[in-house]
């Protein structure tokens, strides 16, 4: 019986050694953009296991994992080098609200207790502003890049055309309304993009039923139609896909969360650094804590325009236009290489197009996820720009064209959603 209903059973002690024998490791998107997020010294040793399984055949990504690698990288590059100036902010803004709500305060001296605070800020602000310039200039020289492509270099699936991708989409709907995982609690997400771990799963399917190995999925997904839980807890694969992976390429399907995998491997007699592993977990964690809070939003937003939204996103709109408007008169000024400053205009006029067409209203969630998309493309030619226009172009001006590209980025998901 327990053969038959295989699917339920978690691996034994004996089992786990079979499939790290002989498994393939399967990486999703978040895992390599999370390399993104972690200090040099974890990065070096995580890099080091991933070679090492090269070594022996054992890893592999589908195309849909590089793809969204690529479409998120620079949004992740940027969230990084933008938090240095948020915390500066954060601690300016901390100073002067002490100083303006207790200016008048009949108990303290809020003149001494404010050069006081200046003192400690101060060491604490040159701290980071030292930590800015050391951040790793990924945008420009991105080593992190050029690791990642080495690692999958022969280890990275082929893409579905496009009558296979349209099939694909069709057969997602039809799942995703019988809540058949993975992949349905992203039916929310824009167009096709609702069906990305559908191709993604269907990818490992195949790859899974042409080299015969069992699938070891290392995901920072933490969603159910991946997972089996248990008061909050995940307990292994959903059933589903263990299933489905028997019956489609007689193999077995297990997931680990990042940190999981380091921990099982270095059980294998290769010793990895409890530290690595402490901050693998904890950006993972992190992570979820954020996804979670954006998936509850998209779950629960409701129809709501209060006089306040339609207020922020008036002067929200006008920013981005104002970003644009910058970024149109730094080209004009014919500072960028022509050969791709027309690409630059034609992606600021589809984002002005995306904005205006809302007025002061709320964004539809397909035109957030537009604006997004568009923007992280405004990035990539901007600094496409730069680096082609370096002989046109004072440091300065390349300096302000990359930050009106964030600010468009940072503003667009301020805006308030319409569903």
């Amino acid at each position: 019986m327990k053969e038959t209903f295989r699917e339920y059973h978690q691996f034994d002690q004996k089992g786990i050694k079979e499939l790290w024998k002989r498994g393939l490791f399967v990486f999703d998107t978040n895992t390599l953009l999370n390399m993104y997020r972690y200090s040099r010294d974890t990065v070096d040793e995580y890099i080091g296991v991933l070679s090492e399984l090269k070594k022996r055949g054992q890893i592999w990504i589908p195309y849909q994992t590089g793809l969204e690698f690529y479409e998120n990288r620079l949004e992740v590059i940027s969230e990084y080098e933008d938090s240095y100036d948020v915390i500066l902010d954060i601690l300016a803004k901390a100073k002067t609200d002490i100083e303006n709500k207790y200016k008048d305060h009949p108990f303290l001296d809020l003149s001494a207790i404010s050069r006081d605070i200046s003192k400690g800020v101060s060491g604490v602000e040159s701290r980071i502003k030292q930590a800015k310039r050391d951040h790793p200039k990924w945008v420009k020289n991105d080593e992190m890049l050029k690791k990642i492509n080495d690692l999958f270099e022969g280890a990275t699936g082929e893409r579905y055309d496009t009558s296979q991708l349209n099939a694909l989409y069709k057969e997602g709907k039809q799942r995703y309304e019988e809540k058949i995982p993975p992949g349905y609690k992203d039916v929310k997400k824009p167009g096709n993009k609702a069906y990305g771990d559908f191709v993604l799963w269907c990818q490992i399917l195949d790859h899974a039923k042409k080299v015969q190995k069992p699938i070891i999925f290392i995901s920072g997904d933490i969603k159910e139609d991946w997972w089996l839980k248990k008061n909050g807890e995940r307990i292994q694969p959903r059933p589903e896909l263990k299933r489905e992976m028997l019956d489609k390429a007689d193999v077995d399907f297990h997931i680990y969360t990042a940190d999981r995998f380091l921990e099982y491997y270095q059980s294998g007699g290769t010793k990895v650094d409890s530290e690595t592993i402490k901050e693998v977990r904890k950006v993972r964690e992190l992570e979820e804590k954020r996804e979670s809070k954006a998936f509850d939003r998209r779950s629960t937003k409701t129809r709501v325009e209060t006089y306040g939204e339609h207020r922020s996103n008036i002067f929200i709109h006008a920013a981005i236009l104002d970003a644009i408007h910058d970024i149109e008169s730094i080209i004009r000024a014919d500072r960028i290489h022509p050969g791709v400053s027309e690409d630059i205009l034609q992606v600021t006029t589809k984002i002005r197009e995306l904005i205006t067409v809302q007025g002061a209203g709320l964004l539809t969630y397909y035109a957030r996820e537009k604006t997004t998309t568009l923007t992280r493309e405004l990035l990539y030619l901007i600094d496409r720009a730069i680096d082609q226009s370096k002989d046109r172009m004072s440091a300065e001006a390349a300096k302000e064209l990359y930050k009106s590209a964030l600010r468009i980025a940072r503003s667009t998901q301020q805006i308030g959603l319409n569903d």
